[in-house]
């Protein structure tokens, strides 16, 4: 199920929001729907473009943890450090909502290998950026991970078809026109990202060597009885998004833009 908010922003008098309005302008759910009851049976996604909150981008500073400033501070260009910064504070508003905790009391912490974790939390999240857009993930069912890519990406796709499929999933695109292949290619890797997020590696496994048949649940690990589903999320047609959960909970997924003044839609 998939949920698209339409919130646009409109600042009073054309004037910039206050740097202090950020936690103000994010919405408490996907329309009528809030975030912290949608959460006891869905799997939440959002959607971010980042150049709809710019303007909240001090107060973004403001809202981030010490651990989180630093990896911010440790990026060279000032635009890679801005969206960062607005990444991990709209990531710790929505965990703030869904989980119906104080944005300071949110315990995202980071594991070894970088991937964002709720310390002592029967909960899971996940985080990609992908040019100008932020996706991110929350569930209460298991383990969840979610990937994005513009769609532009698909054309360097097909030079590293071998290091994206499976033999049989080389197979089955390379009888396919070049436009589709690189697509189909594209809707691969983002399937697959998601997966190896769900699976707390990332790409230190190598996606060759495992096949991701769409509709099929996999198991996390060999062995492992946790499985996840993995499934594309239609959310625009300038992103390719996917989830990885667990395959008998349903998704909630929706793009999500600043508030009005005064909170309305």
């Amino acid at each position: 199920m998939s949920y698209v908010s339409a919130c646009p922003m409109v600042p009073a008098h054309g004037r910039r929001p206050a740097t202090s309005a950020l936690a103000s302008a994010f919405p408490r759910g996907f329309g009528d729907v809030r975030f912290d009851r949608a959460v006891a049976d869905h799997v939440l996604v959002a959607v971010f473009v980042l150049d709809d909150w710019r303007a909240w981008t001090a107060d973004a500073f403001a809202l981030l943890g010490a651990r989180e400033r630093m990896r911010v501070e440790r990026q060279r260009r000032d635009a890679h450090r801005d969206s960062l910064a607005l990444a991990y504070a709209l990531h710790r508003l929505f965990l703030s909502h869904a989980l119906e905790l104080p944005i300071e009391e949110v315990p995202l912490a980071r594991d070894a290998r970088g991937r964002p974790v709720l310390d002592g939390m029967a909960a899971d999240t996940s985080l990609a950026h992908a040019d100008a857009h932020v996706a991110m993930a929350v569930s209460l069912h298991g383990a969840v991970g979610v990937d994005i890519e513009p769609p532009h990406r698909a054309v360097v796709m097909p030079e590293i078809a071998e290091r994206i499929c499976h033999g049989d999933e080389l197979a089955r695109l390379s009888g396919l026109h070049d436009a589709q292949r690189a697509a189909g290619l594209l809707d691969l890797w983002v399937r697959k990202e998601a997966y190896l997020k769900a699976a707390g590696v990332g790409l230190e496994r190598e996606m060759d060597t495992f096949a991701l048949p769409e509709g099929e649940a996999q198991a996390l690990h060999p062995g492992d009885a946790m499985r996840v589903g993995t499934d594309l999320l239609s959310l625009g047609p300038d992103i390719v998004c996917a989830v990885a959960k667990a395959p008998d909970v349903a998704c909630m997924a929706g793009r999500l833009r600043p508030m009005l003044e005064g909170g309305a839609p």
